[in-house]
């Protein structure tokens, strides 16, 4: 049945495309792009007062190749590409190998086995456009309700510290999926629709599988994720909703646990500021998991937040909380204020401030864009300052 209902979309999309195969077509367009975020920092997560030179505080460091092939009547090939870069240490990619899925690694080719490290971590995908169907594409791909998280519903974003995708987004939530199929509907009257679906690890066995204490299925990590867009001048806003296998189940619990969510987010924008709020519910339940790993088995979180707009510089301030209902009971809520100031248009100086705080039982960290923080203490509340460059090209 998954199968085809692939088929049909693809088909769907290449027949105006055959009807008029004489059609005068475009040029390819292909782009490399990327930004280089540097930064100093110092930071307390329970260890002491620390100071590092870090990469990725304002927003992560990446090189991204992405580009479109005009096929004509309204048809394109499309791809993106792109790596993440730690600039203070030249680290691209994900260090840990990839995973081909148990009993699914057999190699067609030699120097493809489906092992090697994940060098473009951030996305990875490919697929056709049409302009009155919209857009399929296949590979590595950001969640709908992600880019709703970090784009939508917190005017920090997933950048600087005490953005509101670093505790909403811990509950569950699909950040990029792997081996997905993404549909993004074409516009209308503001509305858009982003529909994924993952295969999850892939898997090729029969039985659940162990390696150590955990044990993987045929449909480990697979799922669905929603989300519909709502975009006129000055307001956005976005509902979804996910549904995604747990990798693996660990010992003493009897099957994959299901996560599963919902969330709201929007912004408004006033001129003299920009308002943002969001609101999430998520369980991961099933297999006995909410009885023995437990971790987030219920949770609800909310943030809100504003930019403030002075000449050329802009200021931020967001606060968000996360209620943990399972019976680890790990509450926390965040505090982030920023200073953001364009240079031009692709370079940004910016200082940011953050306070994790956590109760006696938790432990989460305060994370930044996308560079390597300090892992916190249980039951201490981190607090950090920074101050940096982002040039993007």
């Amino acid at each position: 049945m998954k199968l085809s209902l692939i088929a049909v979309a693809i088909a769907a999309l290449t027949t105006s495309a055959f009807a008029q195969s004489t059609d005068t077509v475009a040029a390819p367009t292909n782009t490399i792009y990327g930004t280089l975020d540097v930064n100093f920092s110092t930071a307390n997560t329970g260890n002491g007062s620390h100071q590092q030179f870090g990469s990725g505080g304002y927003s992560s460091s990446a090189l991204g190749f992405k580009g479109d092939r005009d096929l004509g009547d309204g048809l394109k090939a499309v791809y993106n590409i792109e790596a993440g870069i730690l600039v203070d240490n030249g680290v691209v990619g994900n260090t840990s190998t990839g995973s081909a899925g148990i009993n699914n690694d057999q190699g067609s080719s030699g120097g493809q086995l489906g092992t090697g490290s994940q060098f473009f971590s951030r996305q990875a995908f490919a697929g056709l456009s049409s302009s009155s169907a919209g857009t399929f594409t296949i590979g590595r791909q950001y969640a709908g309700s992600y880019i709703a998280v970090a784009g939508y519903g917190n005017s920090l974003g997933a950048g600087l510290y005490g953005g509101g995708a670093t505790l909403l987004g811990l509950n569950g939530m699909p950040t990029r999926m792997n081996n997905s199929l993404v549909y993004l509907s074409p516009k209308f009257n503001g509305f858009q629709a982003n529909l994924s679906y993952t295969a999850g690890a892939e898997n090729n066995i029969d039985m659940p599988t162990a390696s150590g204490t955990a044990t993987a299925t045929a449909t480990s990590g697979s799922g669905y994720d929603m989300a519909f867009y709502y975009n006129v001048p000055k307001l956005n806003a976005v509902v979804s909703t996910w549904n995604v296998a747990t990798a693996s189940y660990a010992a003493g619990e009897t099957d994959l646990a299901q996560k599963t969510g919902w969330q709201l987010a929007a912004n408004y924008d006033f001129g003299v500021a920009k308002l943002y709020a969001s609101a999430s519910g998520a369980k991961i339940n099933g297999g006995n998991y909410e009885n023995v790993t437990k971790t987030l088995s219920e949770s609800l979180g909310y943030s809100i937040s504003a930019m403030v707009p002075v000449g050329a510089n802009r200021f931020y301030v967001s606060y968000s909380a996360l209620d943990d209902k399972s019976l680890n009971d790990k509450d926390a809520s965040l505090i982030g204020l920023a200073w953001a100031r364009n240079l031009d248009a692709k370079t940004v100086i910016y200082a940011g401030y953050g306070n994790m705080q956590n109760n006696s039982r938790a432990s989460y960290n305060l994370t930044d864009g996308g560079g390597l923080v300090g892992k916190a203490v249980v039951g201490y509340s981190p607090v950090a300052l920074m101050a940096g460059l982002n040039l993007s090209f």
